[in-house]
């Protein structure tokens, strides 16, 4: 089984955003998922106090997708992709994957939920949830992340491998 195409998924997700939003009145987001588990956690912190209860759906679509992930790793074929062994920036190599590097993803996982939720919003958030609200601020900062990819691209990542 094939993961579906970049072009089939890419308008599948810019067309679903906006439907959600029109037919449901949700917003889809993962970050905010963070949000309501943070409100479950840290209740006390001014932060999370909102009323999470009507967001909840939110933390269940994000446990849903890290479930999906997981059956499909383990009944299917699909398994962890091949990644190629050599780029250009050195070695890449399937064993990132190993378990021991599973606390590393967590953490990460954890600081990059927070700053997402402290910029109101992820990049894919504001890429296409805000521009499906034709949001002038997530315009804006689409600009500027994509600005910020090539320059990490073109300018940073190569020089940080020269050295």
């Amino acid at each position: 089984m094939e993961p579906l195409a970049w072009y089939i998924a890419g308008p599948l997700i810019g067309i679903t955003v906006p439907l959600l939003l029109l037919l449901r009145g949700k917003q889809l987001g993962i970050s905010s998922g963070f949000r309501v588990l943070g409100a479950q956690i840290f209740s006390s912190w001014e932060y999370f106090k909102y009323d999470w209860k009507k967001d909840f759906w939110q933390l269940e679509f994000a446990l849903g997708l890290i479930i999906a992930a997981v059956l499909i790793l383990n009944f299917t074929e699909l398994g962890i992709p091949e990644i190629a062994t050599e780029s250009a920036y050195g070695v890449v190599s399937k064993e990132i994957y190993e378990l021991e590097n599973g606390i590393l993803f967590f953490a990460g996982a954890v600081l990059i939920g927070f700053g997402a939720r402290y910029a109101d919003g992820c990049t894919a958030g504001h890429c296409i949830m805000g521009n499906a609200q034709l949001a002038p601020s997530s315009a804006i900062s689409t600009v500027f992340f994509f600005v910020g990819g090539l320059i990490a691209t073109y300018l940073i990542v190569p020089n940080l491998f020269n050295s």
